[in-house]
């Protein structure tokens, strides 16, 4: 049966920030090619009219060059994110080494997402030994750098005491922190805590349910699960199948990867009737269409605002009227 449990520091956050990141790069190397803004010394015939280029889907191969470009050029996001997919790729082009490489150079030029990664392959031992005092190190500098994932993975040694001596009060500081800045690993774990009455806080199941339920709401599968497991079990609420089938269904359509999860969905599943996991299936495919929309219409909002902020071609003088003529 599935349980709540405080979680280990693990390798799975080195890379939660990686699409944010490449997004970032969108600008510089665009997954799509954009339309050419004419250079300010451009000019037309007032009559031209200019078709616009159809936007195409960059190849792999020219968003990596236009990677490694704007590393020849110093860019620390670029040097984060090629290393990242050099560490990530198949098994001939793996190169830990050169990663890590690339997240130094990163780090030295002020990166926090550099810094999270070197102290990432520290952790792990990924283009060198394991070391988790230089691992803390280097979290710790992504912290101080405004890194909501560094300060979750410093609350997990403090609270566990994983490589540093246990220190509840600067453990749940930092996870604070991390639930401040909307990580929803943070906001998560710190459900967890009240839950289950650990790390310094007193138990609080009423808590526990508000925290899951906001980093549910960031999709993020393993609040999900939590929810499901508060309803199944009646922590701090009455006992309701019908929703925890719900979040077990969108646990797992999410991505969970939990042992036990098919047990726990098939068992909840046995103690309904037909029609109330038609009920649950069907809220489940509602928050998950509804959560799908909200995130077209952010995306469409961020579009459009980059549009707006991208600077406009100056009018060709010629085609101006011209005003206070002196004769």
């Amino acid at each position: 049966m599935l349980k709540l449990k405080l979680n280990q520091p693990s390798r799975f956050l080195a890379f939660c920030s990686l699409l944010a990141l490449i997004g970032a790069l969108g600008s510089v190397s665009p997954l799509k090619a954009q339309n050419a803004t004419a250079p300010a010394n451009a000019t037309a015939p007032a009559s031209a009219t200019v078709a616009p280029t159809p936007e195409r889907t960059m190849t792999a191969q020219e968003f990596l060059d236009g990677l490694n470009k704007e590393v020849e050029n110093g860019n620390p996001q670029a040097m984060v994110a090629l290393g990242a997919i050099i560490q990530n790729a198949d098994t001939n082009s793996r190169n830990y080494g050169k990663a890590l490489e690339l997240f130094q150079k990163a780090a030295a030029k002020g990166s926090p997402e550099g810094y999270y990664q070197v102290g990432a392959a520290y952790e792990v031992g990924q283009g060198t030994r394991t070391d988790l005092t230089k691992a803390i190190q280097n979290f710790q500098k992504a912290s101080e750098l405004g890194s909501k994932e560094a300060d979750f993975k410093l609350s997990q040694f403090y609270l566990l005491g994983v490589g540093v001596p246990q220190d509840l009060p600067k453990g749940l500081a930092s996870l604070n922190a991390s639930a401040k800045a909307g990580f929803p690993p943070a906001i998560n774990e710190l459900g967890v805590l009240y839950v289950l009455g650990q790390g310094g806080v007193a138990k609080d199941e009423k808590k526990a349910f508000d925290y899951f339920n906001q980093a549910a709401q960031a999709s993020y599968s393993e609040a999900m699960l939590n929810l499901a497991v508060i309803y199944r079990d009646g922590l701090g609420r009455p006992i309701n199948n019908v929703q925890a089938l719900k979040w077990f269904i969108l646990a797992a359509t999410y991505g969970s990867q939990t042992p036990g999860l098919r047990e726990s969905v098939i068992a909840v599943q046995e103690k309904l009737k037909p029609t109330e996991v038609a009920t649950a299936e069907k809220e489940a495919t509602a928050w998950r269409n509804d959560q799908i929309k909200k995130a077209q219409e952010a995306q469409q909002k961020a579009q459009e605002a980059q549009q707006k902020a991208q600077p406009k071609a100056p009018a060709d003088k010629a085609a101006q009227p011209a005003t206070n003529v002196k004769k």
